[in-house]
């Protein structure tokens, strides 16, 4: 028994040492070749390396210096497919390496491995967030670039490498070409102005965008004519203004125009001349967002001359909405206009203030913009008189070819207006002495059809023209039905590459109230 015993414990004990030895031989093994393997990667020995480090990983395929060194001894090696194959064995248990990750997704760029640009992309997200590298990060973000659904995301990768370099030519012309392909021409206009300052040459694709991004928005000058007459008495008025405008971008969100000249206003008894001068503003915030600011004044008036208009526009894939106010001129008559002494004291120069908001959007086919507003409209010697209305426009495309459009249109407009201050002499009754077209209750429907015909020289030719359905309601005269009319034509004429002109006449009847003709005449030079 006690020998028994006495075997089973030698037994025992000679297993035990023996797993040491073995567990000792084994360690001793993975060193020896790891020790091997590192040696002659200092000598660049890769193929000694390589059959050392293959050993270690037969051994234990997860040992994290023996798949590291082999990848990169493969790679040294030249054997591109076996390193990659390794490093994504290596990855996926390791992923806190950015320089394996970069190295990885480097290798993956080739041609060959094309189908692989997923992984590539991964590898790079995989090294930038264990490293804040910008050289890698500008790679990143140029194969981004490539693709317009990823070029959000490479917009915001370029964006970080501009923190930590702003001036980096890459980074901009990157976001340049980025910015373009997402339409938001003006920051692409932006970036590629800032590529072409911090690089010591402009590449050729670079110019080309330039170039692209330019066409439309080039500074013009243009000679300005118009003219109005407005022949039925007691809302006589005849006009003409002559002047100049000239239209520029000062950066690539902004466009100011300015605009000055003389007019002339005249009645049967009465004429006004003065000069004016509009100054207007554009900002772009984004392709979807933009304000639009004028401000104007007029020597012509007695006394208050200003007019202006504040507009905001935000544009989505569905829908825009552009709420404003504006202050205008009547020119329903020379008294409204330019206010009148005729009577002895002075009657008129009536000045409309409406708040506004403007909804585009499409119902089915049909294209609509509608109008709400209210305001007041201020006369001399009278309180200011409420308004309140809605103008509303529908148009529905009929026939398309490549020169021909064909197009029906309903144009729909509505106004209140608290006091009737249409009169022309001093009054204590309505209508009041304000000169101007207000009468309780006015509804104006427009039916009409509008083509337009585009010339093989891309000169065009747009007319519109219906019958004007009106209701009136004065307190002055019984409510009643009445028929009007409406026309417009507008020609563009491409005189050459710089030079363009445009002709526009309107014709509007307003019940039997008044009739408005108004023709205006644009000569344009556009700087290339």
């Amino acid at each position: 028994m006690k020998v028994r015993s006495l075997a089973t414990i030698v037994l025992t004990l000679s297993m035990v040492i023996g797993l040491d030895l073995h567990a000792d031989a084994e360690e001793f093994m993975e060193s020896w070749y790891l020790s091997r393997g590192r040696a002659n990667m200092e000598i660049e020995n890769y193929k000694a390396a390589i059959e050392a480090y293959e050993k270690v990983v037969e051994r234990d395929p997860n040992h994290r210096e023996a798949m590291r060194s082999l990848g990169l001894a493969y790679e040294k090696q030249g054997l591109k497919d076996k390193a990659i194959e390794t490093f994504d064995r290596y990855l996926a248990k390791y992923d806190d390496d950015p320089e394996i990750a970069f190295d990885q997704a480097q290798a993956l760029e080739w041609s060959r491995y094309a189908y692989r640009e997923k992984d590539m992309l991964k590898y790079y997200r995989m090294g930038l967030k264990r490293k804040d590298d910008s050289t890698m990060r500008l790679k990143y973000a140029t194969h981004l670039a490539r693709h317009k659904e990823s070029s959000q995301e490479a917009i915001v990768q370029y964006d970080r490498v501009l923190e930590q370099q702003p001036r980096n030519p890459d980074a901009h012309r990157g976001l340049a070409k980025a910015y373009a392909w997402l339409g938001n021409n003006d920051q692409a206009l932006y970036h590629a102005n800032l590529a072409r300052q911090t690089a010591r040459r402009e590449s050729g694709d670079l110019t080309t965008l330039r170039q692209d991004m330019l066409k439309g928005r080039e500074p013009t000058v243009e000679g300005v004519i118009g003219i109005l007459a407005q022949p039925e008495k007691p809302f006589e008025l005849y006009g003409v203004r002559i002047g100049s405008r000239g239209r520029v971008d000062l950066t690539p969100f902004t466009t100011t125009t300015l605009e000055v000249g003389t007019e002339h206003f005249r009645n049967s008894s009465e004429n006004r001349t003065g000069g004016y001068l509009s100054l207007g503003n554009q900002i772009r915030f984004n392709p979807s967002n933009r304000f639009d600011a004028i401000l104007e004044h007029h020597g012509a008036p007695h006394g208050d001359g200003l007019a202006y208009k504040f507009e905001y526009t935000h544009e989505s894939p569905s829908f825009s909405i552009r709420p404003g106010v504006k202050r205008e001129f009547r020119y329903d008559s020379f008294a409204s206009f330019a206010g009148s002494r005729t009577t002895g004291q002075l009657t008129g120069l009536a000045r409309s203030t409406l708040f506004y908001s403007t909804v585009t959007f499409d119902a089915g086919s049909v294209h609509v913009n509608v109008t709400p507003f209210a305001g007041w409209v201020t006369s001399e010697h009278l309180s200011a008189n409420g308004q309140i209305g809605l103008d509303l426009k529908a148009s529905l495309p009929l026939w398309q070819t490549n020169q021909w459009g064909l197009s029906a249109e309903y144009l729909f407009y509505l106004t209140h207006y608290k006091e009737n201050q249409s009169g022309f002499v001093s009054s204590t009754s309505e209508p009041l002495p304000g000169g101007y077209f207000s009468p309780q209750v006015f509804v104006n429907q427009i039916p009409r059809l509008a083509t337009t015909y585009i010339m093989e020289n891309k000169d065009e030719l747009w007319l519109a023209a219906g019958p004007a359905v009106q209701y009136v309601d004065q307190s002055t005269q019984e409510s009643a039905f009445r028929l009007g009319g409406d026309a417009h034509a507008a020609y563009t004429n491409h005189l050459s590459k710089v030079w363009l002109m445009k002709l526009m006449a309107d014709y509007t009847q307003i019940a039997n109230i008044y009739t408005r003709i108004q023709v205006n005449a644009l000569l344009v030079y556009t700087f290339n």
